[in-house]
């Protein structure tokens, strides 16, 4: 009988761009926030840190902390904003076979289900949250991933990109029509919210919101 389980996969690093190091205020915030709107990411979200210091902050707020990587390649620690969460993706699905990341920013609207399952298995290609015009083509604040694209993954960590971003680490591996096959977006399942007419883009099966703020999620409520 084929696995069928899927792992939630986050994470926090130092935000580190060509070895200069800045301590990742925002994100920290955003992960207060998250907890006290996601309940059960608590509860089931598998996380992973750049340094002790960081994993210390993600146990000190109850959760779960698999792996420090503190031994990644220099490569990655030289611009862990975002190759960390690249190698972490990476890590994760070579032990875990099945994964999905979640951005911090994110509200989960619906319990994850079978429907859910069945989209992110319904093909073996990767599934990335879909935006119009986005600037990299594919957003990675919530996404499912399997063992299937371990090769290309690790292809895609000698890509030359403008800048270190796991999208555009992702962009340089993947189909150049990429925006026309469907088999790797989510859809409506995540639907990213930067402005009050996004609200309008939510449908009955969507499970995820990606919010630029927290503070837009009034507009759900009154709406």
């Amino acid at each position: 009988m084929k696995n069928r389980e899927i792992t939630f996969i986050s994470g926090l690093y130092f935000y580190v761009r060509n070895g200069k190091t800045n301590y990742p205020d925002k994100i920290v915030q955003e992960i207060d926030k998250s907890l006290q709107l996601n309940c059960w990411y608590r509860q089931k979200l598998i996380c992973y840190a750049d340094t002790k210091e960081m994993a210390k902050v993600l146990s000190d707020k109850g959760l779960h902390v698999h792996k420090v990587f503190d031994d990644a390649p220099n490569e990655i620690k030289f611009n862990t904003a975002h190759k960390m969460k690249h190698w972490i993706m990476l890590n994760a699905v070579k032990e875990f076979n099945n994964v999905v990341w979640l951005d911090w920013d994110t509200y989960s609207l619906k319990a994850i289900d079978e429907i859910f399952i069945n989209k992110c298995f319904s093909s073996e290609h990767p599934k990335f949250t879909y935006i119009k015009n986005y600037w990299a083509t594919v957003n990675c604040s919530v996404y499912y991933l399997n063992k299937c694209y371990i090769p290309l993954m690790e292809k895609s960590f000698k890509s030359v990109v403008t800048e270190p971003n796991d999208e555009l680490l992702w962009k340089s591996v993947l189909p150049d029509n990429i925006c026309s096959l469907r088999d790797y977006w989510l859809d409506d399942f995540v639907i990213n919210i930067w402005d009050d007419k996004d609200f309008e883009n939510i449908m009955e099966n969507t499970y995820f919101l990606h919010l630029k703020d927290f503070s837009m999620l009034s507009r759900l409520t009154k709406g």
